[in-house]
C-alpha cells in the first residue's frame, strides 16, 4: 500500500536525481561544519546523504515503525492473553500504515531517522534521507536556486544529527520517552469509551479535539498525556532549533535563505479543506506548529540570556522544556534561574 500511494506521484528523471545526489554530496562536509559552528555541538563520525524515491522513503520508515511498535504489540498480547490480531485486522492495520506513509512520502523533504541510525551504527556513518521528487518539485514550483536550496535543507537535517549525536544523553532519552509511551498503553475498552466522551465534550464546547495533538491526544490517558507533553516539547525544541540553525548557518553563503524560510512558513500555515483535515487526523498539523513554536522558544530564550542560557537545554534531560514552557519561554527562563540560584 505504501508503494501504491507513494507511486501515485510522478518520479523525476534519473538525471535530476543524480544531480540532487551530486549537489548534496558536494555540500555535506561544509554543511556539517557550519552546523557545528552555529550550535557548538561536537559530532563524531561521518554522514552521507541518501537520496530516495517516495516508495523507498516509505519502506525505510516501515522498518522504523516496525522496530518501534513490535514491543507495543508484544505488551498488548501480555496484558490480554486471549487477545490476538487476526490476519484480517493485521492486514487492515498494514494497509492503513502503508497509506499514511505513502501520503507522507509526498510531503517530506529530508529526514534523520535516529531509530534506524541506532540500528545501523556499525556502518560507521549516519545516513540522512532526502526524498528526491519532493525536493525537485518544490524547486520547480517556487523557482528556487537548486544548489542553494539543497544546501539549506541539508543544514536542517544535519542539525538534527548534531542534536542526537552531539548531546550525549539525547538518544537514550528519546528512546526512554518512546518506551514510556509503550509501557502506558492500555487496551481496556473502558479507556477507549472515556476518550470518546472527552471528544464529545470538546466538540460540545466548540473546540476541535484534533487541534492540540491530533488523534494521539484524544485517546491518551492522563499519564500518557504527561509523556506526550514531554515528547511534544522535545520535538518542538528540536524542529524549531533546526529552523533557527539552518537560517543562521546559511546566512552568508545561501543568499536566498530568507526567501526559503518565508515560503515554507506560508506553506505550513496555508492548508485548507481536505488537506487540513488529513493533517489533523495524522497529527501533522500539530507537528507544523512545532517549527514555529520551537523557533520562537529559541529566540526568546536567547533574548533573555544569550546563547549561553539556551545551551542549558543540552546539559541534562531535566533542563528540557515541556510543551507549556515551549509556548511560554519565560516559564523555562524562570525555572533555569531558580535552578542556578538554588
Amino acid at each position: 500500500m505504501a508503494n501504491a500511494v507513494a507511486g501515485y506521484f510522478p518520479e523525476p528523471p534519473e538525471s535530476e536525481i543524480h544531480s540532487l545526489e551530486s549537489d548534496l554530496t558536494a555540500v555535506f562536509s561544509e554543511a556539517e561544519a557550519q552546523v557545528g559552528a552555529v550550535t557548538g555541538l561536537v559530532v563524531s563520525g561521518s554522514a552521507r546523504p541518501l537520496v530516495m524515491t517516495r516508495p523507498e522513503w516509505a519502506q525505510a520508515n516501515i522498518l522504523s515503525f516496525r522496530s518501534t511498535l513490535t514491543p507495543l504489540l508484544d505488551q498488548l498480547a501480555e496484558k490480554l492473553p486471549r487477545w490476538r490480531i487476526s490476519s484480517v485486522s493485521a492486514g487492515m492495520a498494514g494497509l492503513q500504515l502503508g497509506a499514511i506513509l505513502g501520503w507522507f512520502s509526498s510531503k517530506v523533504l529530508g529526514q534523520f531517522d535516529v531509530i534506524l541510525a541506532d540500528a545501523s551504527s556499525d556502518l560507521g556513518e549516519d545516513q540522512v534521507y532526502f526524498v528526491a521528487p519532493n525536493i525537485i518539485s518544490v524547486e520547480m514550483k517556487y523557482g528556487f536556486d537548486q544548489k542553494q536550496f539543497r544546501h539549506w535543507i541539508a543544514l536542517h537535517e544535519l542539525t538534527h544529527r548534531a542534536q542526537f549525536n552531539g548531546v550525549s544523553w539525547m538518544r537514550d532519552y528519546f528512546r526512554s520517552l518512546i518506551q514510556e509511551s509503550i509501557s502506558l498503553a492500555n487496551p481496556d475498552p473502558g479507556a477507549f469509551l472515556a476518550a470518546l466522551k472527552r471528544v464529545f465534550d470538546e466538540i460540545r464546547e466548540g473546540r476541535n479535539p484534533l487541534d492540540e495533538n491530533g488523534p494521539i491526544g484524544i485517546f491518551a490517558s492522563p499519564e500518557q498525556m504527561a509523556t506526550l507533553n514531554k515528547m511534544t516539547g522535545l520535538m518542538s525544541l528540536l524542529e524549531g532549533h533546526g529552523d533557527v540553525v539552518m537560517n543562521r548557518a546559511g546566512a552568508n553563503d545561501i543568499l536566498e535563505s530568507s526567501r526559503f524560510a518565508e515560503v515554507f512558513a506560508k506553506r505550513r500555515s496555508s492548508q485548507r479543506g481536505v488537506a487540513k483535515l488529513i493533517s489533523q487526523l495524522l497529527g501533522t498539523e500539530a507537528k507544523m506548529r512545532q517549527y514555529q513554536e520551537g523557533a520562537r522558544f529559541v529566540t526568546r530564550v536567547e533574548e533573555a540570556g544569550g546563547s549561553e542560557l539556551f545551551k542549558k537545554v543540552w546539559e541534562r534531560p531535566e533542563n528540557l522544556p515541556d510543551i507549556s514552557e515551549i509556548r511560554d519561554p519565560e516559564l523555562w527562563v524562570e525555572r533555569m534561574s531558580a535552578r542556578s540560584s538554588g
